[in-house]
């Protein structure tokens, strides 16, 4: 049977990563700094080489998924931490346990390319990385941390995902806070005002199941070791647009206002990336819907 660890495999994507690969009959080893009952859980800052190669040698993995990562912190140090440090600190517990052979995805961010022009758009891969926080910052350390390891021949590729949406997103993501905040007064724990950001920027939202999928066929193709790999939809979509659908399918009257607070120093207006390398190395991939995946995110809120 093939094995796979999955490193932050309590968080959104990880665990839409271990449903889908158990579904393929494939045995996960997952691996966590999230509380779970049946997952590891150890502090920030304890995870070493020791560690990383115990885990390894008890999971004896075929494939290696490094989804762990923090996107929002207070303290700046932890962005490099477990952003960067840790993926070295895989890497080379890799490489002392005699597994510098297991190909290993790591998950990058869109953040990684910053402000873009609009002569830019769509983003490809040879657009030069200019993140303006340390969130992607610490991400691009950690992209050129597994390039540096592919030109030494590991088999190592870098998916660079864009906005990921699903049920049980981050909180702190701009879809499932609308959808929170519109459940909530649909249940009449707060008044009929959903309060908001900058929504007239567009953004590229995929799905999490064709995430998941993606990192699936990506890890299990030879020519992507070594490459950057956008991971996106290809199409901007506006909030406002994502929005008005959520308010759609509540079916209420909801006052939509402006948070000063919630609007961002530095906000990109246009930012989507290309499909290109992506088709050219795993073909097509099946695309949910942008419909289905707010129906998705709305029914799991309403549920919750």
């Amino acid at each position: 049977m093939t094995r796979v660890l999955i490193t932050g495999a309590g968080g959104f994507c990880g665990r839409h990563l271990t449903h889908y690969l158990t579904a393929q009959g494939v045995e996960v080893h997952p691996f966590s700094l999230i509380s779970s009952d049946t997952q590891q859980r150890l502090a920030l800052g304890t995870v070493d080489v020791a560690t990383f190669s115990s885990i390894i040698q008890a999971a004896r993995p075929h494939y290696v998924f490094h989804l762990a990562g923090v996107a929002v912190s207070d303290n700046p140090a932890v962005f490099y931490l477990v952003n960067s440090a840790y993926a070295a600190t895989l890497l080379r517990a890799l490489e002392i346990t005699g597994y510098q052979e297991c190909p290993v995805l790591l998950v990058g961010t869109a953040a990684e390319y910053g402000g873009v022009s609009a002569e830019q758009l769509p983003i490809s891969e040879e657009c030069q990385p200019l993140p303006y926080n340390d969130y992607g910052v610490s991400k691009l350390a950690q992209t050129l941390l597994g390039l540096a390891a592919a030109r030494y021949g590991r088999p190592v590729v870098v998916a660079r995902p864009f906005n990921i949406i699903g049920p049980e997103m981050p909180s702190h993501l701009v879809l499932q806070s609308f959808a929170s905040q519109i459940v909530r007064i649909i249940r009449g724990e707060i008044p009929p005002i959903l309060r908001v950001g900058n929504l007239e920027s567009a953004r590229d939202f995929i799905d999490v199941e064709e995430v998941v999928q993606i990192y699936w066929k990506l890890i299990q193709t030879p020519p992507a070791y070594g490459e950057v790999v956008n991971v996106c939809s290809g199409v901007p979509v506006k909030i406002r647009a994502a929005l008005d659908t959520l308010l759609a399918m509540a079916g209420v009257h909801i006052d939509v206002q402006v948070d000063p607070v919630r609007l961002k120093a530095i906000d990109v207006p246009v930012h989507y990336g290309s499909r290109l390398k992506l088709q050219q190395l795993i073909g097509e991939t099946e695309s949910v819907p942008l419909m289905l995946s707010l129906e998705r995110i709305f029914a799991a809120m309403l549920q919750g």
